[in-house]
């Protein structure tokens, strides 16, 4: 396949100096574009004007305001410096989002794949990472209802009874901490209410799926005591099939539950209490097919050359000797205090998570019985965060010039893996042993503790200075073993035990200057860094790789942006551009030869990233919403010498398209009476990718092609009819039913197994809601 020759040395010297003329000609710019097109909305903006026609101002369409919770109080998300994309809980529902690989397509330079539900991959903005276990943690943060989600294993699953999700691109190391170095997830649900609420549903769709969905919330003792209880369970058979059982597997099987309790003793006082469980079952278990090299279609890792595999059909049917397997139960616990006071309110939140998971597969995909990695992960997590915010008419905020927050955090993990891999009698040393099974085992722990602020001065009505900065300091520790039943033999030819501790810390600092041109259009360009903690090996097949352990990442991030809304804001248009200097990325890989092979990870990159973004969304009439976004991201290896024959230095980082964008259209039509029908298109493209270094190119290795994944579309309808109270929904996602992969297992030689995506699906759903 053609790919894109990489830049010269020269343009990567030249990429600081570039992107900060990008920055300057851009931000110029932004302004002049915006302060001679602020005629065109100046007129409909005045609150002037808007009073003078009260009724004509109501029945004009325009764009939502979402209040977000993105810097820790409540504001506009339009009203805030920052690069993200809200979105509400109708939204949620027209959309059909069950989950973040929905919201990907939907934000700007967001990419998501995943090994399956317990080992999802996240990046932003082309900052990412394929490590899921408790030795590392993910880059982009994720949060619920305030609590982190510490663990990868655990972050992904159903989103059901959500009131919004926020998307933060960028490193968030001020109020949000380490392992926020490309952005952060904000998931926040629904709170009881003080009138009573409901929201029922159920559904069914293609591979024999079903799901039931049930929220009741209300006052339990006036508006002392309100609560909110919600549960659901989604099922559905696997899209991909192994021919030899006949049985499906990548489907659903997710069960959980949530409750809310709010209480409110006396005046100024709030505690909300949050506890939610989650399930999944074996319908869930992932397994990829093996697709060989592009040389040899046939190759399969660790296998005896005497056998020859079965190949698989597509990204879908294949022929494999064990089936997986898949079960994760995690559960958790919160409580949030708000006081609030005259001059300012105390927030403390508290929270413990519980995760265990078990999965496991045919690591080399193929129809031989080679090799099979069985993986059990326990952890628990605790959490405290105490909050001091300004309030905005206290003395404290000195007339409503300084808005400021000041805080401490704490964070401590206690996680173990422990990682069985039986080799079969297609094995390469199979004729040496009957049996083999060697097992790698980890128990890590962990200890984090910042101190954190912002504070934003309004110098002027439209001109604002932020100021913020963490310090964060890490402690982990890691004791790790390995035994086999074959002494001398790979994968652990020597048992070995060893400790090893690590410790850092970080200073981060934000700055940001905006500028409101007026009450619809907003200038910001900022200064930030970020910071992800150094860790283990996930899987040590020996005391030398048990005791390599990896740096922390740094990440220092210059932007600018705009946002504004025009024409009475029926259309809104948000822009942003970026450049990073990303230094000792922690890169996650399998090294050793066919008869030996290791997982590390190893600080083994620097890079430069530069990209622009946009997003626009637009009420043409009071019935149509039209909307996009775009992304464009330039994404280089500055250096990373793989090994001696191997420099991947100013090549194209991993899962980072140059080109993405989404396209959406929803028309409401209504039927008289109170029934409307809603009408809803998306449509979301990304250019071709990486999933492994070496942008595709043979010269790096006989499976590299394999690599590269083309440029692919996915295209969604929903329809719905809303009859009062009660919606009827109609869906087909993946229309055209186009194959891809969502992610892809390397091996040592060159071979690849593919994880194929989503096809075709569509299904139907009645719900009720008061």
């Amino acid at each position: 396949m053609p790919t894109d020759r990489p830049h010269d040395a020269g343009q990567v010297k030249k990429g600081r100096e570039t992107m900060k003329s990008i920055l300057t000609t851009g931000t110029a710019a932004f302004a002049l574009a915006m302060a001679l097109g602020g005629g065109a909305s100046a007129h409909a903006a005045e609150p002037e004007a808007n009073a003078a026609e009260p009724q004509a101002a109501e029945a004009a369409p325009s764009v939502p305001d979402i209040i977000v919770t993105a810097q820790r109080r409540k504001e506009s998300a339009q009203s805030i410096p920052v690069a993200i994309t809200a979105i509400g809980s109708e939204q949620i529902a027209k959309t059909g989002i069950v989950g973040i690989d929905n919201i990907a397509t939907k934000v700007p330079n967001f990419y998501f794949g995943s090994f399956g539900a317990v080992r999802p991959q996240l990046y932003i903005r082309g900052i990412g990472t394929r490590s899921f276990d408790p030795g590392s943690e993910s880059s982009v943060g994720v949060f619920v209802d305030d609590v982190y989600y510490g663990r990868s294993s655990g972050s992904f699953g159903a989103m059901k009874d959500i009131e919004r999700i926020e998307v933060l691109r960028g490193p968030q190391g001020t109020l949000y901490g380490r392992n926020t170095i490309g952005g952060a997830i904000n998931v926040i649900t629904k709170a009881p209410t003080d009138h009573w609420t409901g929201d029922f549903e159920a559904g069914g769709s293609n591979y024999n799926g079903w799901n039931l969905f049930g929220a009741v919330g209300g006052p339990i003792a006036g508006d002392k005591v309100t609560a909110r209880v919600a549960a659901w369970t989604t099922q559905r058979d696997g899209y991909s099939l192994n021919l030899a059982t006949g049985h499906r597997f990548q489907g659903v099987d997710n069960t959980g539950g949530r409750l809310r309790v709010t209480l409110k003793p006396t005046d100024g006082l709030k505690i909300d209490l949050g506890a939610d469980f989650m399930i999944d079952g074996n319908k869930g278990a992932f397994a990829g097919f093996n697709q060989g090299t592009s040389a040899n279609p046939n190759a399969v890792f660790f296998a005896n050359p005497a056998f020859t595999a079965t190949p698989a059909q597509s990204l879908y049917e294949g022929y494999l000797s064990h089936d997986p397997v898949l079960s994760r139960h995690a559960q958790t616990y919160s409580a949030k205090v708000d006081y609030a006071l005259e001059d300012l309110s105390i927030t403390s939140i508290t929270s413990y998570r519980h995760l265990h998971s078990y999965d496991g597969r045919e690591l080399e995909g193929s129809s031989l019985d080679v090799l099979q990695q069985l993986t059990r992960e326990r952890s628990n997590q605790l959490t405290q965060e105490v909050r001091l915010t300004s309030a905005p008419s206290g003395h404290l905020s000195f007339g409503g010039k300084l808005d400021w927050i000041v805080g401490f955090y704490y964070y401590h993990d206690s996680s173990s893996r422990i990682d069985t891999f039986p080799m079969g009698q297609n094995w390469a040393y199979y004729s040496v042993t009957t049996s083999a099974t060697d097992v790698a085992g980890s128990i890590y722990g962990a200890n984090a503790w910042a101190f954190f602020g912002q504070a934003a001065w309004h110098i002027t009505d439209k001109l604002t200075l932020t100021l913020g900065g963490r310090y964060s300091n890490d402690k982990k520790w890691a004791t790790q073993s390995g035994s086999n039943t074959n002494p001398g033999l790979p994968l652990i030819p020597v048992p070995f035990a060893t400790t090893n501790r690590i410790a850092s810390s970080s200073t981060d600092p934000r700055v940001v200057i905006d500028y409101k041109i007026n009450r619809d259009v907003k200038l910001y360009a900022s200064y930030s860094t970020g910071y992800k903690g150094g860790g283990f090996q996930y899987i040590p097949f020996s005391l030398a790789v048990a005791n390599t352990t990896f740096r922390p990442e740094t990440l220092t991030a210059y932007e600018a942006g705009f946002k504004s809304d025009w024409f009475g804001r029926a259309l809104r248009v948000n822009g942003s551009l970026f450049w990073y200097d990303y230094k000792n990325l922690q890169v996650a890989r399998i090294i050793g030869s066919v008869s030996s092979a290791t997982a590390l990870i190893d600080n083994a990159a620097s890079s430069t990233i530069k990209g622009v973004e946009l997003e626009i969304v637009a009420h043409p009439t009071a019935h149509t919403t039209i909307g996009g976004s775009y992304g464009y991201l330039d994404a280089k290896y500055d250096n990373f010498v793989y090994n001696a024959s191997t420099d991947f230095s100013n090549t194209t980082m991993v899962r980072s398209p140059k080109h993405s964008f989404s396209v959406n259209a929803e028309q409401t039509i209504p039927l008289g009476g109170n029934k409307v029908l809603t009408l809803r298109a998306d449509y979301s493209y990304m250019t071709r990718f990486f999933h492994e270094p070496g942008q595709g190119e043979l010269a790096y290795g006989v499976g590299t092609p394999l690599t590269a994944e083309g440029g692919y579309g996915l295209l969604n309808f929903r329809a719905g009819v809303d009859i009062g109270a009660l919606r009827i929904t109609g869906f087909v996602t993946n229309a055209t039913d186009t194959a891809y992969r969502r992610t892809i297992l390397y091996l040592p030689n060159g071979s690849s197994v593919g994880f194929a995506g989503e096809p075709r699906m569509y299904g139907g759903s009645i719900g009720y809601h008061f």
